[in-house]
């Protein structure tokens, strides 16, 4: 019988752990082609996950809002669809759409960088299947990273959500505002605090 006074066996303690990808490591992937370029793969939290398959109803809500944001971007900006963002150091999504600040990242064959958080004016998710990530996990990264303005087009409730004034609180983020837009009304496009065109909301959802 084992008695307390015993020495106990040492515990055999594991030689495997995690590795944690950086957006160093996953950027030079990409360039090495060590990663299917036919493949919509982005790093969420050090590691590497595949979006899912577009619906039809995505695709064509997100040909509305390329469409409608396209036209009313002011010189100085451009719409990127499903670009990677870098929010930090181990965060890379692929949102479906950026309006990111134009400069050394556009026109160039081969920019040194991905756009960061101060690019950035606006991001915009479409959502079909993904409304309960897009307002949770999501929005919880971008407000994180201080992305200023964050859209959700909720596809099935028939709406845009407008989220603004990003917060971080004990390490969590979060946007202090958030107004719902319908049938009929226009959405503020806002970028560097400043209203600089209305998109109407029947332009996205027909």
């Amino acid at each position: 019988m084992a008695t307390a006074t015993e020495a106990q066996a040492p515990r055999t303690q594991t030689a495997r752990a995690p590795f944690d990808l950086t957006v160093d490591l996953f950027s030079r992937m990409v360039e090495a082609d060590l990663l299917p370029r036919d493949r919509r793969v982005f790093l969420f939290n050090g590691r590497l996950y595949e979006k899912m398959a577009k619906t039809r109803a995505h695709g064509s809500v997100g040909g509305g809002v390329n469409m409608a944001l396209a036209l009313r971007l002011p010189k100085g900006w451009g719409l990127w669809p499903e670009a990677t963002v870098v929010l930090d150091s181990i965060n890379a999504p692929l949102p479906d759409f950026a309006v990111v600040r134009s400069g050394d990242l556009q026109g160039r064959v081969a920019p040194d960088r991905y756009p960061g958080p101060g690019d950035v004016g606006l991001l915009i998710e479409v959502a079909v299947t993904s409304l309960r990530d897009d307002l949770t996990t999501a929005l919880e990264q971008y407000a994180r990273a201080l992305i200023p303005v964050y859209w959700v087009v909720d596809v099935t409730g028939r709406r845009v959500l407008v989220h603004a004034d990003p917060r971080v609180v004990d390490g969590r983020g979060g946007y202090a505002r958030v107004e719902s837009f319908g049938p009929g009304q226009s959405l503020p496009l806002v970028l560097d605090g400043r209203e600089v065109a209305r998109v109407p909301f029947d332009e996205i959802l027909r």
